[in-house]
């Protein structure tokens, strides 16, 4: 049976006058996670035209000769200029596309109709954006299915956003697709260190808006953070969410409780890993010993039913 899909390449993009879908990837020295992402691109099967726009922050690599490869438009912004918030502005009034998909340098689309399935649910008038799938989020498991966030009213709203859940659940600009019309009334915020796609969904969904959760959208984010780096991104986005919402993350009793409890149970944690790796590695050497015995049939113990 004939494939009636339109596949529209990367590189077919400049020959497509009017794109319905735009994708703006936020960079800055970022040739090698690029290159898997252009690829997944350049292999969606989709039903609609769309561009690639790449906002660069003085790449010194070859991330715009890599851009000039895959016929990507680029729009440069300078290291002084730079917030998420302007680089995801900048980028949107540049795209042509009714529908604008925030994509990470490090977000890699999963399957060839990730761009489809993303931008399906904007057949509903009231869907302001889609928030698409990250393959190892926290709490993955509750979102099998597409979830809609809408609020009837301010003190619903207020009651949803007053610990941290919300900021999992709101679309992240790394991957989620928002309306165009949408952004037009309202912008990221420019001065906001962090956290400038939460605090702009949080806007959208208090004019009445739609938010749709899309289980079928799903990307993997290839990029791994140091340690320290992973500390220094966490306390960037928890001062930004202080600053909008005036949540504060520990308090003092909270910070000495955990620092006692740490300290007792040093001793037993680490008296722990030396057991569990003795008796892994044991189990390890004496598989020859082990794949002596007769195999015993039967289903597996761990199975059976715990009351």
């Amino acid at each position: 049976m004939e494939d009636k899909s339109t596949k529209v390449s990367v590189a077919d993009q400049a020959s497509e006058p009017v794109p319905y879908l735009s994708v703006v990837i936020r960079s800055r020295n970022e040739e090698k996670g690029l290159r898997p992402v252009f690829e997944a691109l350049q292999a969606q099967r989709c039903s609609f035209p769309w561009e690639v726009v790449v906002v660069d922050n003085e790449s010194e690599d070859g991330t715009r000769a890599l851009c000039n490869e895959f016929n990507v438009r680029v729009v440069r912004i300078g290291r002084n200029e730079f917030t998420y918030g302007r680089a995801s502005n900048l980028g949107i009034s540049n795209a042509r596309g009714t529908l604008v998909l925030l994509l990470s340098a490090h977000s890699l689309p999963v399957g060839s109709y990730f761009l489809e399935s993303a931008v399906s649910p904007f057949s509903d008038p009231a869907i302001a954006a889609v928030r698409c799938l990250r393959s190892d989020a926290e709490h993955i498991k509750n979102w099998y299915r597409p979830i809609d966030i809408q609020y009837q009213s301010e003190e619903d709203q207020k009651r949803a956003e007053s610990g941290l859940d919300w900021t999992r659940n709101y679309p992240a600009a790394n991957g989620c697709v928002i309306r165009r019309s949408v952004w037009d009334q309202v912008k990221y915020d420019e001065e906001i260190e962090s956290g400038e796609d939460k605090l702009w969904a949080s806007k959208v969904l208090s004019l009445g808006f739609k938010i749709r959760c899309c289980a079928e959208a799903i990307y993997i984010y290839t990029r791994k953070r140091r340690k320290i780096d992973e500390w220094k991104r966490h306390n960037m986005d928890y001062k930004a969410l202080y600053r909008f919402s005036g949540y504060v993350p520990l308090p003092w009793s909270r910070f000495l409780l955990r620092t006692l409890r740490a300290i007792l149970v040093a001793p037993l944690v680490a008296g722990r890993h030396v057991l569990e790796t003795f008796i892994w590695n044991f189990c390890l050497v004496t598989i020859p010993w082990q794949a002596k015995r007769n195999h015993r049939a039967g289903s597996l113990r761990e199975f059976d039913r715990h009351n």
